[in-house]
């Protein structure tokens, strides 16, 4: 392969990236350093938290079958909508169904209304959501649930749902504060717009993310440890919720509620807890038929969480392996990076 080839193809998998939503914690920019010790560079990439997508969308772009699983609902409908289909995308006629009068009992509005959402995006989510999970195409239900989570993302600042000034000023039709500076003022603009002209933007976002990478890709919805024990693959990516660190639970809590309808437990990952060593120990275990293992983890401070030197024995007790350590800003929803002297990021490599 040349270099202009090479780079094309280098292009061609990062840009993929944009029909992905602004989740925290996604690893986008780390994607090189995860699959760079990987010893087979074909076969079947197990990615055992889906999460955000970035990882398996760029094993995927790379040629191998993914087989991905993720508990949250969030995640499944990212898979199935952009790891899983080869071929569907998104037409115009397709967002039209969403404006379609549908029978609904205004979850958003009477829950969410006016902290997160102005009315006038409460009452066009409460039945876009219903449309949506009406449609009979799998994939296509799937793809504009898909465009209804960027969509709701990119009304709300840095992709939370904090900061509720904005949209109560909003509502309240005071506009000097949500459109004080540039930065703030598109996402709050989305409040008080027509949704078809941001959904017009995400759809053709998402399409760019639909391609064929002629392998029978697969998304599953398990808990992880079942999931490990039956599945079979040549690499296994694990990337758990940070131990101590902000549970996806928690402040993606919202957008479960709103993707199903009703209020969930959100109760967060054992993942996340700060004494989370045993389900690592049990996730290794479920995993010691896979040939080899690549971790990410990392620590927001020094005294929480699992340390690098900890991490490398447990696996250790399975195999060989060794840690390496990551120069990387943590950034907010993927949009820009900060220096934070007390993360740490590193990954555990099976050798």
């Amino acid at each position: 392969m040349g270099v202009s080839e090479s780079w094309n193809k280098i292009i061609f998998m990062f840009s993929k990236f944009q029909s992905l939503p602004s989740y925290f914690g996604g690893k986008r920019k780390l994607v090189k350093h995860i699959f760079k010790p990987i010893k087979k560079t074909e076969g079947v990439f197990i990615d055992a938290f889906l999460g955000g997508g970035s990882v398996s969308l760029y094993a995927k772009a790379k040629g191998y079958k993914v087989i991905a699983n993720d508990i949250a609902f969030r995640s499944v409908i990212i898979g199935r909508a952009l790891i899983a289909n080869n071929n569907v995308k998104l037409e115009s006629e397709d967002l039209a169904r969403l404006f379609l009068k549908a029978k609904h009992d205004g979850f958003i509005r009477k829950n969410y209304c006016p902290k997160v959402f102005t009315s006038k995006i409460a009452d066009f989510l409460d039945t876009a959501i219903v449309n949506a999970h009406a449609v009979e195409n799998e994939t296509k239900r799937h793809l504009l649930l898909h465009l209804l989570i960027k969509f709701i993302l990119s009304c709300r600042q840095f992709g939370k749902f904090t900061h509720t000034r904005d949209t109560l000023d909003l509502e309240a039709r005071k506009w000097e504060w949500p459109l004080r500076s540039k930065s703030h003022a598109p996402k709050n603009l989305r409040m008080i717009q027509n949704p078809m002209m941001t959904l017009e933007k995400l759809k053709d976002e998402i399409n760019h993310g639909v391609f064929d990478n002629h392998q029978d890709n697969e998304i599953h919805q398990k808990d992880v440890f079942d999931f490990l024990k039956k599945v079979t693959g040549d690499v296994v990516y694990f990337d758990p919720p940070y131990p101590g660190s902000s549970a996806y639970e928690v402040e993606y809590g919202i957008l479960d509620n709103i993707l199903v309808g009703k209020k969930l437990d959100n109760k967060p990952s054992p993942f996340s807890n700060k004494d989370a060593d045993e389900f690592l120990e049990r996730m290794f275990e479920s995993a010691k038929h896979i040939p080899q293992w690549i971790i990410s983890l990392g620590q927001n401070k020094e005294d929480v969480g699992v340390k690098p030197d900890k991490l490398l024995a447990m696996v250790q007790k399975h195999r060989k392996a060794e840690v390496i350590m990551l120069d990387h800003k943590w950034s907010v929803s993927n949009a820009g990076g900060r220096n934070q002297s007390n993360n740490i990021e590193y990954m555990i490599i099976t050798v």
